[in-house]
């Protein structure tokens, strides 16, 4: 989030309300902006649906591909994008330009190969016609180069570009949508499938252009000089992985169960769940805003003070008074987040009940969605503590934290099923994300008493490169061009 940080500095360094407003709303549009315009793209095609008067059959199977191409799009890249961040941050650190475009084809070929692979076998008994299971797949390989070009817009400046390249192709899926259903040429789903394609391949090259224009195109060739990273930071991989299957797995759970319902042979889903579910984890929007304004600002600055009080051989008192402060920022930014939140949540409770039952939801959804809100209240949370782990590089802190988020889920999901029904549907979720958010607050809490030991002690005396067969690979394929960027990073 480097960019984001620079541009949010700049307006606070202003210390005027207008700078400020500015500020919030600058992270506001760039934290919650995309995610909210395709929100809305999916829900304009719904209500060019409803103006047609098409099938409510119809209606369910756009709505369930877009939720199955959504979810597990995020699965899939999540792992893979964590570690891709890790190795932008180490290309920008020293300055290794030259290879962060070829990174960019590197890892979208392989997200390709996987989500080819992976969507070949879930549509292989689908009774699903030839076109919108294409369509479908597109839809899906565009999503998962989306979230891996999302890695490097963060390092980009231009942001009122980035957030017009999402309102063209938004606006785009929306009008080409309406044209394809008055027209009729097209069969509803495959129109609005069409028209999510084309808007999203249009937002694909918007993207890939500003990357190319900030970082120029490949010169080396060196597209897969990212593969040591999946050895030596094995970890982030499956924490990123381990929280995203946690967070959707009661999804998954509940669509297996009682509430679960088929769409044309092929989806199963809980309409009313996974629609609780979605406004409840809206509600999180404005904790992710404000900790983007207080991680890249206030709390950034301590950061860097203590650390280069350690590397700039301050003295003791310098570097000592510099832990205190770090320490005590981090405390008091991520006490002010979360009081925020606990406000945010309970006016979503409060006006969301009456907004759902105004909308003709049932009672028990309402009541589900109570539970469901402070579920996403503690999973926004813990989203935060892994963060501010990350900024450490504990990394063996945010794996346990992680595992114990998914197999909390796993146990008390299974548990709530067998014992309670579709009475526990929510509550596990609430109960997993409680425990996840303890481990995480505990790792954090420890870490932060104990922060000299783990910044002096815990480190490895010498750097241990890679050699496994990824390290190997990728020396072969590039002989002396290749460069080990944490070895060049070291001081």
């Amino acid at each position: 989030m480097a960019g984001v940080g620079f541009e949010l500095k700049k307006l606070f360094r202003a210390r005027t309300a207008t700078g400020h407003i500015k500020a919030y709303t600058y992270s506001a549009v760039v934290t919650a902006g995309p995610f909210l315009l395709m929100t809305g793209m999916v829900l304009a095609v719904q209500l060019l649906f409803s103006l047609h008067g098409v099938a409510e059959a119809d209606s369910l199977l756009f709505v369930a591909s877009v939720a199955y191409v959504f979810v597990f799009s995020q699965i899939l890249s999540s792992g893979f994008t964590m570690v891709l961040t890790r190795y932008l941050a180490d290309c920008l650190s020293v300055g290794h330009y030259r290879d962060v475009t070829a990174s960019l084809f590197g890892m979208g070929a392989l997200l390709t190969l996987f989500g080819s692979a992976g969507a070949v076998a879930f549509f292989a008994a689908s009774p699903l016609g030839f076109a919108e299971v294409a369509l479908t797949d597109v839809f899906f390989l565009e999503l998962l180069l989306i979230w891996t070009q999302s890695v490097y817009l963060t390092a980009i400046k231009k942001f009122r570009r980035l957030l017009a390249g999402f309102a063209a192709s938004v606006s785009l899926s929306v009008a080409l949508c309406a044209g394809l259903l008055t027209a009729g040429w097209l069969a509803p789903v495959r129109a609005a499938l069409l028209s999510m394609d084309v808007g999203m391949g249009l937002l694909v090259c918007l993207f890939f252009v500003h990357i190319a224009q900030c970082f120029g195109l490949p010169r080396d060739g060196q597209h897969f000089a990212f593969l040591p990273y999946f050895e030596r930071h094995w970890r982030l991989f499956f924490s990123a992985l381990f929280y995203t299957g946690g967070i959707f797995l009661p999804n998954f759970l509940v669509w297996l169960g009682p509430w679960g319902v088929t769409v044309a042979g092929t989806y199963r889903c809980a309409p009313g769940y996974d629609a609780v579910t979605f406004f409840a984890f809206l509600s999180i929007l404005p904790l992710m805003v404000l900790f983007v304004v207080a991680a890249e600002t206030r709390f950034y600055e301590k950061y860097a003070a203590y650390f280069d009080a350690i590397t700039r051989r301050g003295n003791l008192r310098e570097i000592e008074d510099a832990r205190r402060e770090l320490v005590y920022t981090l405390w008091f930014e991520l006490r002010q987040v979360v009081e925020f939140q606990f406000v945010f949540t309970l006016v979503f409770l409060a006006l969301g009940g009456y907004v759902l039952s105004l909308a003709g939801v049932d009672y028990h959804l309402v009541s589900l969605y109570d539970v469901l809100l402070f579920a996403a209240f503690f999973t926004g949370i813990l989203q935060l503590l892994f963060v501010l782990l990350m900024y450490f590089d504990v990394q063996r802190f945010v794996l346990r934290t992680a595992v114990g988020f998914l197999a909390a889920n796993v146990i008390l999901g299974i548990l709530g099923e067998s014992f309670l029904g579709a009475a526990g549907y929510g509550f596990s979720f609430f109960l997993a994300a409680g425990l996840g958010l303890a481990a995480g607050w505990q790792y954090l809490s420890r870490f932060a008493r104990r922060i000299d030991y783990y910044v002096y002690c815990a480190q490895p005396v010498f750097y241990r490169p890679p050699h496994g067969p990824l390290t190997r690979l990728a020396r072969r394929l590039y002989g002396a061009r290749y460069v080990d960027l944490e070895r060049r990073s070291e001081p």
